[in-house]
C-alpha cells in the first residue's frame, strides 16, 4: 500500500516540476497569489474569486478554485492577506490556506517597497476510489483516501509606483515533504521551491487608451524556465483587453509547450470587476483538449471619488 501511494505521490511531484502550484493566466489581477508583498498595496479591501479549468474536455484534467482577500490596516504601513485554494488533477488534490503579512516602506516620490511573508498549510489527498484498476479487490487500493497535512512558507519583495511594479518572490521555502518518511526515499514526493520574477508598466497612449505590458518568469528547481509576456490595452479606464504568449520547455520530453492567452476584464460597477481568459495551445497538445478557461470576479471595497479619478493599474 505505501509503495502504491509513494508511486502516486512521485507522479504528483513530477507534475509539480512544471506546475507545482496552479498557475493563473490573470495573475496580474491577483498578484498576491504570486507575491505576498502585494498584500495591502491597493489601500482598499480587495479580493478575487477565480475558477480555472485546464485542458477542457480531458478526463481528470486539472481544475482549480481560488479565493484571495487582502487589505491595508488603517494608518499603518501594514497589509494583511488570506487565501484559500483547491487544486485537483485526476485522483490527486491539494487544498491550502495562506495567511500573509506585508510591510510597505516608502522609498521615494510615490515609490514603495514592500516585504511580504506567508505561512501556509496544505492538505494533500489521493482518492484511491477514483483510480481505474483491473482488479477491484486489489489490496493495494483498499481504503478510500490517502491524506496528509503539509506546512510551508513563502516570501517576496514588491516595488511599486502608480504606473510601474516589479516583484521577486519565493514559494515553498521549506520544501516540505508530503509524508511517508518511513519509505525508502521520502524525497520522491515533496514541494519544490518556486522563484517568481514579475514586472509591469503602463504607458499613456491618449486620453482613452493606456498600454500595459507585463512579464512573468517562473523557475522551479530541476525544471525549465517558464516565461509569459502579456500586452494589454486599458480602455476608458474600465476595460482591459490583452493577449499573452507563454512558453516553457517540457520536462524530460523534447520540445516546448507554447500557448497564446486571450484576456478580457471589465468593471461591472464601481466596486466589482469580471475577468475571463482563454489559453490556446500551439502544439499537438491543443488537438487533445479544448484549451483552458479561467473566470474571475474581483472587488475593491472602500473606493472613493479620488481613487476612482486616479485608477489603480496593478
Amino acid at each position: 500500500m505505501k509503495l502504491i501511494i509513494t508511486i502516486l505521490l512521485s507522479l504528483l511531484s513530477l507534475v509539480t516540476f512544471a506546475q507545482q502550484d496552479a498557475g493563473f493566466s490573470m495573475y496580474f489581477f491577483n498578484p498576491v497569489y504570486v507575491n505576498p508583498g502585494y498584500a495591502g498595496s491597493r489601500d482598499l479591501f480587495s479580493g478575487s474569486m477565480v475558477h480555472r479549468s485546464q485542458w477542457a474536455g480531458m478526463r481528470g484534467a486539472p481544475v482549480t478554485q481560488s479565493l484571495s482577500l487582502h487589505s491595508a490596516l488603517p494608518n499603518t504601513h501594514v497589509g494583511l492577506g488570506f487565501q484559500f485554494y483547491n487544486d485537483k488533477a485526476g485522483p490527486m488534490s491539494n487544498t491550502g490556506i495562506n495567511l500573509t503579512y506585508a510591510y510597505h516602506l516608502p522609498v521615494g516620490d510615490e515609490s514603495i517597497l514592500a516585504f511580504g511573508l506567508s505561512g501556509m498549510t496544505n492538505n494533500i489527498r489521493i482518492g484511491l476510489d477514483e483510480i481505474n484498476i483491473e482488479d477491484e479487490n486489489d489490496p493495494a487500493f483498499s481504503g478510500d483516501t490517502y491524506t496528509n497535512w503539509v506546512y510551508d512558507a513563502s516570501t517576496g519583495l514588491y516595488f511599486y509606483k502608480p504606473r510601474f511594479y516589479a516583484g521577486l518572490s519565493v514559494n515553498h521555502l521549506l520544501q516540505s515533504k508530503f509524508g511517508l518518511d518511513n519509505v525508502s526515499d521520502p524525497n520522491l514526493a515533496r514541494f519544490y521551491r518556486q522563484y517568481y520574477l514579475t514586472s509591469g508598466i503602463v504607458f499613456r497612449l491618449n486620453e482613452y487608451l493606456d498600454f500595459r505590458p507585463s512579464l512573468l518568469m517562473k523557475y522551479v528547481q530541476s525544471a525549465p524556465l517558464l516565461t509569459e509576456v502579456t500586452g494589454s490595452l486599458f480602455i476608458l479606464e474600465k476595460v482591459f483587453v490583452g493577449v499573452g504568449f507563454r512558453t516553457g520547455k517540457r520536462v524530460n520530453i523534447a520540445g516546448y509547450d507554447n500557448m497564446l492567452v486571450a484576456i478580457l476584464e471589465f468593471d461591472i460597477t464601481r466596486y466589482l470587476r469580471l475577468g475571463y481568459s482563454y489559453d490556446y495551445y500551439l502544439n499537438r497538445t491543443g488537438s487533445y483538449n479544448n484549451g483552458t478557461h479561467e473566470i474571475m470576479l474581483g472587488w475593491d471595497i472602500g473606493r472613493i471619488l479620488t481613487k476612482m479619478s486616479n485608477p489603480r493599474y496593478f
